[in-house]
């Protein structure tokens, strides 16, 4: 017979293990790519939308930032050379954002060691439910 699961215990579990990941890949990318985790968090997003038109609305809807510490990300993003904002030519309100040359660059080096450790987290996490 199954024994109850422990929900709180559970919970407790993935805040660890959750937090202890996140610091690690705030240190992991900011020591090698000049990345905070938002930032490459962002980064990512913008990246996925290479093909075609991602608006800053869109990044809004993806994430659970507010849109001004969206527009904050995003500013740092830019001044570091990573993406480009531009008018949208039929609705002066909207702003897209690109990613540049050298964020494709960043994106795709740090997206190997963002992947790598989530792997290692996941592959040690106790798979209990």
């Amino acid at each position: 017979m199954n024994e109850p699961v422990d929900v709180s215990a559970r919970w407790r579990e993935l805040q660890g293990l959750y937090l202890s990941t996140a610091a690690e890949l705030e240190r992991t990318l900011q020591q090698s790519h000049h990345l905070g985790l938002s930032e490459y968090e962002v980064l990512d997003l913008v990246a996925g939308y290479a093909k075609e038109s991602c608006t800053m609305r869109n990044l809004v809807d993806l994430t659970p930032m507010t849109q001004s510490a969206l527009s904050r990300i995003v500013d740092r993003l830019v001044k570091a050379g990573l993406v480009e904002r531009s008018t949208c030519d039929y609705d002066r309100r909207a702003l897209f954002v690109g990613i540049t040359a050298d964020g494709a660059r960043v994106h795709d080096d740090a997206k190997r060691e963002y992947d790598g450790l989530l792997e290692k987290a996941f592959a040690g996490a106790n798979p209990s439910a």
